[in-house]
């Protein structure tokens, strides 16, 4: 309600950084939006600063409970008293607005709101009828001020904080729902739906007359919003044992007005039970065309998969004169979407042989939301390219190929990724030598790992791991090609030179060829 009323006016106020000196400096100020900035500063911090101490040397040691911080300072009430007498009107009404905020229960502020409820302007009456009804006003002034708000302003929050106001003061009085009946008889639409929402949400005792309005207003309102809010007001307000009666009633006795209504209510909440089903089936084979076309669309909206309800809509395509009913029921079947041979060979031979391109349509678009595959859909769907006419059963023509187009491409890669890891896992023969080879390698590595090779020389690369496997590897497949050791450690070009190393090698083991940047151990 503050910020609101803040919001309105454009009051900017930062009471973190407010001083008691510089507060009542300003309350004592010769200007008016300075006096008022003041009280509003006040006000904010009477709401939004901590009302507990959190000092344990402030705690009560008898109760165990910390007391109560005192809201604002006295040295300030005195002043904020007072600006209820101010010769302004916005000085008193902010001052008003202080007295509320710190719950001092002033009848100098009552006194304030109330004028300024009939004589303000619409943002300080606003503030003046939720602060009253905050109090527990329930006087005429205060709640219709409140219904203006709420039928003016039409958004989510506004309506939200009205249920608020309404929802404390409906057990005090029976005005609310006067009000609120009135509103259901409104010729606005719009205004039916918000007085339906509100009922649903303050609920108290409401007369029969409003009960018997509400399940009127949801099974004949020319508005479909007003009938689902309607409906959403019954179930919440816990009238459906009467609902129910209602529609099982309409269903198995009334006209075929009745039934409609009845089958589009079903629909609409849902709602199916062991005792309506067989009057439900009846509707399918009801000699109107209108009640045959609301069970189909209650069945798709339900969802129904019982066998019978099944069996009723293969029979409505195949029997009925009226090509309309054989589309609802093929959208009714699209909806629920349980498959059957019987289903798909009646949609299939429905696209063939259908005079009536409604027909066509809906058999396509249910074809579509089951997801059927097979070549006899694709070469049904071949022939409607071929020998279609009509520019909507072409366009889900087109829709269906494509799909069955990228199905089937998406079936060939998958088969040829899968043939291709077949393949490449099957090759028994060559896993085994690569790990025989593998072996072998692995043996020749702890032989050669009794020689420890010196730094190269000038001009002579570094020998590295994968070199050996990738020249071991190569040596298994060549058994002639040179060794790793000899490539890379040829022989000195001038053969009368020696290293010290290579004599005593020769030394040691005479008859044998050495070579160089090697050390027996």
């Amino acid at each position: 309600m503050l910020q609101e009323w803040k919001t309105a006016w454009a009051l900017i106020i930062e009471w973190h950084h407010a001083t008691v000196e510089g507060l009542l400096r300003g309350l004592l100020d010769v200007h008016d939006d300075t006096r008022i900035q003041a009280i509003i500063t006040c006000a904010t911090a009477a709401l939004e600063r901590p009302r507990i101490a959190t000092s344990r040397g402030d705690s009560n040691k008898e109760t165990g409970k910390a007391p109560s911080v005192q809201v604002l300072p006295e040295v300030l009430q005195p002043a904020l008293e007072a600006a209820l007498e101010y010769q302004n009107a916005n000085v008193r009404m902010a001052a008003a607005l202080c007295q509320y905020a710190i719950q001092s229960h002033n009848p100098l502020a009552r006194d304030v709101m109330q004028s300024v409820l009939s004589k303000g302007n619409s943002v300080d009456s606003w503030a003046a009828a939720q602060c009253l009804a905050l109090e527990g006003d329930v006087t005429y002034p205060v709640i219709k001020r409140i219904f203006q708000q709420l039928f003016n302003k039409k958004n989510d929050d506004t309506e939200h904080q009205c249920c608020m106001l309404l929802s404390h003061l409906h057990e005090k009085t029976t005005l609310i729902h006067t009000m609120l009946a009135v509103e259901l008889n409104s010729y606005q639409w719009r205004d039916r739906i918000i007085a339906c929402r509100v009922l649903s949400q303050i609920g108290g005792n409401i007369s029969l007359d409003m009960k018997y309005k509400l399940i009127q207003m949801m099974l004949s309102d020319w508005s479909k919003e007003v009938r689902h809010a309607a409906a959403q007001a019954v179930g919440r307000m816990k009238f459906g044992k009467e609902v129910y009666n209602t529609i099982r009633v309409k269903l198995s006795q009334g006209n075929f007005q009745e039934r409609v209504e009845a089958l589009s209510l079903i629909g609409g909440l849902q709602l199916m039970t062991a005792r309506l089903l067989p009057s439900f089936l009846n509707c399918f084979s009801d000699n109107f065309m209108a009640v045959r076309r609301a069970a189909c669309l209650a069945a798709g909206a339900l969802q129904i998969r019982d066998k019978m309800v099944l069996d009723c809509l293969l029979n409505l395509i195949q029997r009925d004169p009226y090509w309309k009913i054989r589309a609802f029921a093929i959208q009714a079947l699209g909806h629920i979407g349980q498959v059957s041979p019987q289903l798909t060979d009646l949609l299939l031979w429905a696209i063939h042989y259908e005079e009536s391109p409604g027909v066509r349509l809906e058999a396509c678009r249910s074809i579509l939301a089951l997801d059927l595959q097979g070549d006899r859909v694709r070469d049904t769907f071949l022939d409607v390219l071929l020998l279609e006419n009509h520019e909507a059963v072409l366009k889900h023509g087109y829709q269906m190929q494509i799909i069955i187009y990228l199905m089937g491409l998406w079936s060939k890669k998958c088969a040829t990724n899968i043939r291709r890891m077949i393949q490449t896992l099957s090759q028994k023969d060559l896993l085994t030598q690569k790990i025989f080879k593998m072996e072998r390698v692995i043996g020749k590595m702890k032989e050669e790992t009794k020689r420890v090779y010196l730094q190269p020389k000038e001009g002579q690369k570094p020998l590295k791991l994968h070199t050996f496997l990738q020249e071991t590897f190569h040596a298994s497949e060549a058994p002639h090609t040179k060794s790793m050791v000899t490539e890379s450690s040829p022989g000195p070009t001038h053969k009368k030179q020696k290293s010290v190393i290579t004599s005593e090698r020769s030394a040691h083991c005479p008859g044998k060829k050495d070579y160089d940047g090697a050390i027996w151990i």
